[in-house]
């Protein structure tokens, strides 16, 4: 495992906190060439100037908050390596890097230079005021989970239609979730659990879970679970309880790793049984 920590070279290409492609192209290219296409193309439907560049700025100009998320990517850095064996049988070829980006995202489980590779987004994490040592834990302990996913599972699976895609999205989370609380050896941890938000989930398990279902069948989009620019009833992130709760469901019945390899056709059934 490689830990890559780019806030210093942030520092020397952006020292008046003003965000210039130009030179953000420089500064990324000195990370990886490969990661600067993978950033563009994944950012080519964004609005540079208004959806990415005030986020970016935003972040610049909060040399302490950038301070923070450096403090504690580095405190959990340090630490990482002895939590690992508890999901990995060995050690794993990977990459955790803090870097930059184009509001690709806090947290990205992707494939850089032919390895697997963690991309944190330092401007998006502090859009979202994850940069706490907690915040940031989980949040690199949840990407975590999915390259563990990636490696013992069937993490790609096709989904050919939109209820395919859902049940796959919550699926993929929920394995997450469980990984995260794995490494975190609590069994009822939740990152997202700000202002009242596991109590909520809690209350209202019965609904929720009727509700995606009802959406499965119905081939109503689920996006509204997922991510922090969405909300379920003025609640962001609701599909990952409901996949942690789903997949801890399952493992009543399978290992871990059974249930990371999966077919379709059973987790949509195993899934109306636990919803119905």
């Amino acid at each position: 495992m490689k830990i890559i920590n780019t806030y210093e070279s942030i520092l020397k290409y952006f020292p008046s906190g003003k965000f210039d492609i130009s030179t953000w192209k420089s500064y990324i290219s000195e990370v990886s060439l490969n990661l600067l296409e993978k950033c563009e193309q994944d950012s080519a439907e964004y609005d540079l100037d208004k959806d990415v560049i005030p986020v970016i700025n935003n972040a610049l100009n909060q040399k302490d908050k950038m301070q923070i998320v450096n403090s504690s990517f580095t405190t959990i850095s340090d630490v990482l390596p002895d939590n690992m064996h508890n999901l990995f049988d060995s050690d794993i070829e990977l990459d955790i890097i803090l870097y930059l980006g184009l509001c690709n995202g806090a947290g990205w489980a992707t494939t850089l230079n032919n390895k697997n590779t963690i991309l944190l987004g330092i401007e998006k994490i502090i859009e979202l005021n994850w940069y706490d040592i907690d915040s940031m834990q989980g949040l690199i302990f949840h990407e975590i989970g999915h390259i563990w996913h990636k490696t013992y599972g069937n993490f790609y699976y096709n989904a050919a239609s939109i209820k395919e895609k859902s049940i796959r999205q919550l699926y993929q989370e929920g394995i997450a979730m469980v990984c995260e609380q794995i490494l975190c050896n609590d069994n009822n941890y939740f990152h997202q659990n700000k202002n009242g938000w596991l109590d909520w989930c809690q209350k209202n398990e019965i609904s929720i879970k009727k509700e995606y279902l009802n959406r499965l069948n119905n081939k109503v989009s689920t996006q509204d679970f997922f991510g922090d620019w969405c909300d379920y009833q003025g609640h962001s992130d609701v599909g990952y309880y409901l996949g942690c709760i789903f997949i801890k469901y399952l493992q009543q019945k399978y290992s871990l790793i059974e249930i990371a390899n999966l077919s379709c056709n059973t987790i949509l059934n195993e899934f109306e049984i636990f919803a119905g």
